[in-house]
């Protein structure tokens, strides 16, 4: 009897033990649920803070930009109040900062994608030709591929993409609409520098060409004999020193020449001596209008190589970077404002880490 009486108290011992166990995993499994949800409301509303200051650094960022417009409506430059380096505001639990760029320092690679339009036909009442024929609008894919082209020979000396004319075609096949080589001849086959979704499925991945305007500039990198030295002139980490955009618009973007860097100047079609005068210049006082008489003579002595209709002083398309950090949660913001007639509205924003 006993004997039969310790077994029975060790296995009841040893049921409490297993049953004390799991009630221990059970409420340890509870408290680790608990914190995850905690954690995930905690996150969740931090995130929906963090949209709301977001929305209130564009709203300042457009303040600055309309301020800057009743100042000088006529020019932007470097030394406007939108230009500073960036300011980190400290908020409840964290901090947020963010600054403004002038998007039209940069060539848009999206005008690639507009075709020559054809000059209006003119008739009179009684259906005959109007003359003299009327006058055609300009080629702003073609101006903007000149600029391109300059701008890659000056960034990628040592040809390691090949050609220039090859990168410029490669972007207009990856923004256009049909799947033809952008380098074909009447009686080939189409095969050339340009690149369509045949190559790109060849790809291992294997991806579409976008055939749509470009969102992003880091969408380069996809693109066929992308070479990183060069990517990374393009697309710099410090947004002062990159040299092209992607605007959502494929209509003329003249270039500010009181914010372009000197690559861009280059390209434009200033050489070297001209485009480090126009930046000392510059820098001294802003140009306040095309007619200044310092870049008169300067464009004068380019040769005719440079259409003022091409240039500009002041800007309409401009890029807000900014980031809200508050405890764990962070929110990158890349915003493109528009400023028309004095007044600043968000045409295009996305939420990824620009590095």
């Amino acid at each position: 009897m006993k004997a039969s009486s310790k077994n029975q108290r060790g296995v009841a011992l040893i049921v409490a033990l297993i049953i004390t166990m799991i009630a221990i995993s059970i409420a340890a499994t509870v408290l680790y649920r608990q914190q995850i949800h905690i954690r995930l409301s905690s996150n969740i509303s931090h995130l929906e803070q963090a949209y709301l200051y977001v929305d209130g650094m564009e709203g300042f960022a457009g303040t600055i930009l309309e301020k800057s417009y009743e100042d000088h409506p006529k020019y932007d430059s470097l030394k406007d109040d939108w230009a500073f380096e960036g300011i980190i505001f400290p908020i409840l639990g964290g901090t947020m900062s963010g600054q403004i760029y002038d998007l039209q320092a940069r060539i848009n690679l999206n005008s690639l994608a507009r075709p020559i339009p054809p000059p209006p036909v003119l008739k009179d009442k009684n259906g005959k030709l109007i003359s003299p024929a009327p006058v055609a609008k300009p080629d702003i894919a073609g101006i903007t591929r000149y600029r391109l082209l300059s701008l890659i020979r000056e960034v990628d000396p040592d040809d390691s993409m090949g050609p220039p004319q090859n990168f410029a075609t490669i972007v207009k096949d990856w923004i256009d609409k049909d799947q033809t080589n952008g380098n074909v001849k009447p009686g080939n086959d189409g095969n050339g520098s340009g690149a369509e979704s045949p190559y790109y499925q060849s790809l291992e991945p294997a991806y579409f060409s976008a055939n749509t305007l470009l969102v992003n500039p880091t969408e380069l990198r996809l693109l066929k004999d992308m070479h990183k030295k060069v990517y990374n002139k393009l697309i710099n980490k410090d947004p002062k020193l990159s040299l092209v955009s992607t605007l959502p618009i494929t209509q003329k973007t003249p270039i500010n020449l009181n914010t372009a860097n000197k690559e861009v100047l280059k390209s434009i079609g200033f050489d070297p001596a001209s485009a480090d005068d126009i930046i000392r210049e510059r820098d001294i006082e802003p140009f306040e209008s095309l007619t200044n008489s310092f870049l008169q003579n300067v464009i004068s002595a380019q040769g005719g190589n440079i259409d003022k209709n091409d240039l500009d002083v002041k800007s309409s398309y401009f890029l807000l970077r900014g980031k809200v950090e508050i405890n764990n949660t962070r929110l990158f913001i890349n915003s493109i404002l528009v400023r028309k007639n004095g007044k600043v509205s968000v045409i295009m924003r996305d939420f990824s880490n620009p590095n």
